[in-house]
């Protein structure tokens, strides 16, 4: 009788974790970014949702961008790595995947140094441009473990960084 009671306590939480996780997570979809891929080199960011706007800049085949959660007509609003943000034709974007918005910070200052490790004394992956956006991993004392939108990983120091909002 235990064993019965005990298998059907299990399979009660199997069920409510199949129903009640997916429940949380979309009640917190609201704090997630989606990463979207720009698949056209010279895909222009615009001012406005439609090709009679000013553009802004042109991204590259292969380049990310921040989805900022509305399309108008066929644009959607997004955010460059550069923190430039404007309308792009959303055929010139397919999903890439995803982060929490408390994760996005960008580079206080030009030329901020990307290291291997978590020391100034190792070797550098990268340098950050002044605005570039990037996702932050993990905090360990005055360091961050980051990743830019193409994919380079290491560790900056927290100062050079600000929360994006």
């Amino acid at each position: 009788m235990n064993r019965r009671i005990l298998k059907l306590a299990v399979s009660l939480l199997l069920i409510l974790s199949v129903v009640v996780l997916p429940l949380t997570a979309y009640a917190a979809s609201s704090d997630v970014i989606q990463i979207k891929k720009v698949t056209a080199d010279g895909a222009r960011l615009r001012k406005g949702p439609s090709s009679a706007y000013d553009v802004i800049t042109s991204l590259k085949d292969g380049e990310c961008v921040f989805y900022l959660g509305k399309t108008k007509d066929s644009f959607s609003y997004v955010r460059t790595s550069k923190g430039k943000v404007g309308y792009i034709y959303k055929g010139f974007l397919k999903s890439y995947g995803a982060a929490n918005k408390s994760q996005v910070y960008y580079a206080k200052s030009k030329n901020v140094k990307v290291y291997k490790k978590a020391s100034t004394n190792s070797g550098k992956v990268t340098k950050l441009a002044k605005n570039q956006h990037v996702i932050v991993y993990e905090v360990n004392g005055n360091w961050a473990y980051i990743k830019t939108l193409n994919g380079k990983g290491g560790y900056v120091k927290t100062s050079s960084l600000k929360k994006a909002s």
